[in-house]
């Protein structure tokens, strides 16, 4: 992947939402943001479930709930335009079940890590800390924090 590229985790995408982090800010630093649908999933379902307040079982039973928030459904599609996303194929999913037998990692985590390793993304953004001894065991680069990022895209500016 050429230029400074990285993949962002759910949880740096629901900081976004919440208010508490400017994912824009982190895509000025960088040259192209992935993800793949498990975050896209994960990130809509947190999002569907903070705008209506109630819980995926109410929400799989009220549809009607769910379809009074066309609007924010399609604002959240376009949000999610900044992002790359990096297909999960048959490749993915092996390396995703290697790194849970190597590392412990939870699907949804493996499935991220594997899509990272198989695209050769160099940069994971991600608030997980479950994720820090398998990114070093793979030679992914972990950012958990605003400063670091600032730190990579700043040594950049310096080359």
């Amino acid at each position: 992947m050429d230029g400074l590229s990285a993949f962002v985790d759910t949880n740096v995408i629901i900081e976004h939402l919440t208010g508490n982090l400017d994912i824009l800010e982190v895509r000025e630093r960088f040259d192209v943001l992935y993800s793949n649908s498990i975050v896209f999933s994960k990130s809509l379902m947190v999002y569907l479930r903070a705008l209506t307040g109630e819980r995926p079982y109410t929400l799989k039973h009220k549809p009607e709930l769910v379809r009074t928030h066309q609007t924010e459904l399609k604002d959240f599609l376009k949000f999610f335009e900044i992002f790359t996303e990096l297909e999960i194929n048959r490749s993915v999913e092996t390396l995703a079940v290697e790194y849970m037998a190597k590392y412990g990692l939870l699907p949804n985590d493996a499935l991220i890590l594997a899509t990272c390793k198989f695209y050769g993304v160099k940069y994971l953004i991600s608030l997980d800390s479950d994720f820090a001894e398998a990114c070093s065991g793979e030679g992914i680069v972990l950012l958990s924090s605003l400063e670091e990022i600032s730190k990579i895209t700043e040594e950049r500016e310096e080359t």
